[in-house]
């Protein structure tokens, strides 16, 4: 287990000898939470009504709701691109669309429970980042010490495309399960966090993934072999939608062929680099600010560009990762990081590179504790968060393609 590191916090809630008590963690918490997504809501519809819009992009047989209705200008919005995918698979299902089977089906099925719009899609992400938020706190206090704990949370907060947690993506239900399951791991409860993973593994597979700390856990502590059972349980999830796959499409593995759709076939890791660094070239020199904002048509090829960037980001805060961290939270970020490279879209090899690095947010954990030790940059890293945030968020809340 990593060594705490005691660097004094500007969140410490500890009552000092003659002073007002401070706010409880949970309060600050809310507080910090309630900031970052009130601002990015706030920056999403501004940009609404002020920028142009491009072109929604609709889904078979599902269509949003007309442009000026108060849900789509205000909340609708949230809904663009993969978000109205799930919409569809909460209000209609899989039935007759085989490609929408490539989004797993826990997330919608929450959306549908609570009336499958999209302010339901809304509520289940805040939701589910509230509680995601907290549990990533108390491992973070727990494995890197206080101060580590609330720079950690704040980074993801605050990072870039944090704003996927205020839409209709399963990106917050997916740090939710596997930060709980990540939680019972280092209390030693193998059965449970096994359990919360199999969950996990409805909602992506990056749910799946789960099972390499777990294994890595049983592995480093030399747990007994009825413990190792606990394995079975991390495919739970999958296994039961690959069942629901094979009595409605008559292939279990539907999901994957369905991938083809958005021009997704295997390719070794390096191979994928290698195109993404050559098309990050190419495309920075027909970079145009204007055009990303044009209405007609998004332009997806220009994602090239910060795709490559943010890639970099996390391969370097997974190496730190490997220093700051447990094996068990740094081999998950890894797995996590590592699979979308062998699967790359044609044009777009590292498509949606920004948004797969919230799901490894073990990265976020290391990246705390650097904060801790250097707290004079965490001024400079929220200010340029904040600014590259509100220009990802310019561009989702027009319907323009970010990742």
């Amino acid at each position: 287990m990593s060594r705490a590191i005691p660097t004094a916090s500007p969140f410490d809630t500890s009552r000092a000898e003659g002073s007002i008590t401070r706010p409880s963690p949970i309060a600050l918490l809310i507080g910090l939470g309630v900031l970052s997504r009130v601002l990015i809501f706030e920056v999403g519809a501004l940009a609404f009504r002020f920028l142009p819009h491009a072109w929604v992009q609709n889904v078979p047989g599902y269509f949003a709701p007309a442009a000026g209705y108060w849900s789509q200008s205000l909340l609708g919005v949230w809904a663009h691109w993969d978000g109205y995918w799930y919409l569809s698979i909460a209000t209609l299902g899989y039935e007759g669309r085989s490609i929408s089977t490539a989004f797993f089906p826990l997330y919608p099925l929450l959306v549908r429970a609570l009336g499958g719009t999209a302010v339901s899609g809304i509520i289940v992400s805040l939701l589910c980042f509230a509680g995601g938020a907290w549990l990533l706190f108390l491992l973070a206090r727990r494995e890197l010490g206080h101060a580590a704990a609330w720079y950690g949370v704040l980074a993801l907060m605050f990072f870039p495309s944090s704003f996927y947690f205020n839409a209709v993506y399963p990106e917050a239900l997916v740090v939710l399960l596997s930060a709980a399951s990540l939680y019972l791991l280092s209390l030693r409860h193998y059965g449970w966090a096994a359990l919360i993973a199999g969950i996990a593994s409805a909602a992506s597979v990056d749910g799946l993934l789960l099972g390499v700390p777990l294994l890595v856990s049983l592995w480093q502590e030399r747990r007994p072999w009825r413990e190792w059972l606990s394995l079975l349980l991390v495919p739970l999830g999958l296994a039961s939608y690959m069942g629901y796959l094979l009595v409605r499409f008559g292939n279990p593995l539907t999901f994957q062929a369905a991938q083809a759709h958005w021009g997704r076939s295997f390719a070794p890791p390096w191979i994928t680099l290698i195109q993404g660094i050559a098309d990050f070239f190419r495309n920075i020199a027909q970079f145009n600010w204007p055009h990303l904002f044009a209405g007609g048509e998004p332009a997806v090829a220009m994602s090239n560009v910060w795709n490559l960037l943010f890639a970099i980001v996390g391969i370097a805060l997974v190496v730190l990762a490997a220093r700051k961290l447990r094996p068990a939270l740094w081999s998950y970020a890894l797995a996590v990081l590592i699979v979308p490279l062998f699967y790359p879209s044609t044009g777009v090899p590292l498509m949606s590179a920004p948004r797969f690095l919230l799901s490894a947010w073990p990265i976020f954990l290391a990246a705390g504790a650097i904060l801790a030790e250097r707290p004079r940059w965490i001024r400079p890293f929220l200010w340029l968060s904040i600014l590259i945030g509100a220009f990802f968020v310019a561009l989702f809340a027009t319907a323009h393609w970010v990742a």
